[in-house]
């Protein structure tokens, strides 16, 4: 009869026939001893691959946990982003609407000055020339020397410059 060992070879008849207690064995020993040291090893492998397994799910529930977090701070920085577009977007219409109420008061200012240097040169005029206050003649007055302000104003001529010298021939 023909015994075989762990890899199905053969084994020689004089180890096969041997009884456990024998301590003349051969050099390979048992086939048992060799199948329980390999599933020793497997077991030993198994346990290895599971730890690698393990370790592996726990990077990959790791990955995921990062992932979440970088999805939030994504859609954090794009809130921010839309927060910020907004704010630029209506501090440039602040900025668009204060320079158009500083140049219309930069133009009443302009105006309030022309007209208070007038009534100035106006008022100067009449005292001089003693002159009774008439409504009418008083508001053609008004109205040339306005006209010749805004008219040497143009010309580039402030109305702090512009004497009563210089309205006398409008007055007259």
């Amino acid at each position: 009869m023909q015994h075989t060992g762990i890899d199905d070879a053969p084994v020689p008849a004089s180890l096969a026939s041997s009884t456990p207690g024998d301590t003349a064995m051969a050099p390979d020993g048992n086939p048992w001893q060799d199948t329980i040291a390999a599933a020793d090893q497997a077991l030993e492998e198994a346990a290895r691959i599971q730890r690698g397994v393990q370790q592996n799910l726990k990077l990959m529930q790791e990955l995921r946990a990062l992932r979440e977090e970088l999805r939030k701070a994504h859609a954090e920085t794009d809130r921010y982003r839309g927060m910020h577009a907004r704010v630029v977007v209506s501090m440039r219409q602040l900025e668009e609407d204060n320079t158009s109420a500083m140049s219309q008061l930069h133009a009443g200012n302009e105006m309030l000055r022309v007209r208070h240097r007038v009534y100035r040169l106006l008022a100067e005029h009449y005292a001089r020339v003693a002159l009774r206050l008439d409504p009418e003649r008083f508001a053609g007055d008004r109205d040339r020397v306005l006209q010749h302000i805004l008219f040497q104003r143009r010309k580039g001529v402030p109305p702090e410059d512009i004497g009563l010298s210089d309205l006398a021939f409008l007055l007259l």
